[in-house]
């Protein structure tokens, strides 16, 4: 059975980081870094069982219905970075985390490469994040 990714992924990923903002509030203080380390973690403990594996090689996750994901996750926000590229060299479904401060980033200029599958911004209480999932346009 396919999984929806709004529903059974990305809607269970930002309940998790939501609970978990003390911990993303420290890793602010780092400007400009790479935390998928912290994203993954937070994701494989808000999907539980459906995550298979976690791949070194191609997209990160790989969950029950086979959907791999590639997860990107940093204290800044660059579009290309964070959906663009990833969109391009895998083709599947990206799930992001990355500061929120201008969100407009994410959405502004029109890019038929991909649709939105959900979008969340998320206070740790002093710094917005912007959580996302997008997936190849069909």
């Amino acid at each position: 059975m396919a999984l929806d990714l709004n529903q059974d992924v990305f809607q269970p990923v930002v309940a998790r980081v939501t609970e978990r903002t003390d911990s993303l509030r420290s890793v602010k203080r780092f400007s400009n870094a790479g935390i998928e380390g912290w994203f993954k973690v937070e994701i494989v403990a808000a999907l539980g069982d459906k995550v298979t594996s976690l791949n070194n090689v191609g997209p990160d996750l790989t969950l029950e219905d086979q959907t791999r994901i590639e997860i990107k996750a940093a204290t800044n926000f660059d579009k290309s970075w964070c959906v663009i590229d990833p969109l391009r060299k895998y083709g599947t479904p990206i799930l992001f985390l990355a500061d929120g401060t201008n969100p407009a980033k994410f959405t502004s200029g029109v890019d038929d490469a991909f649709e939105i599958v959900g979008r969340q911004i998320i206070s740790d209480g002093i710094n917005n994040w912007l959580l996302g999932m997008v997936r190849p346009r069909t």
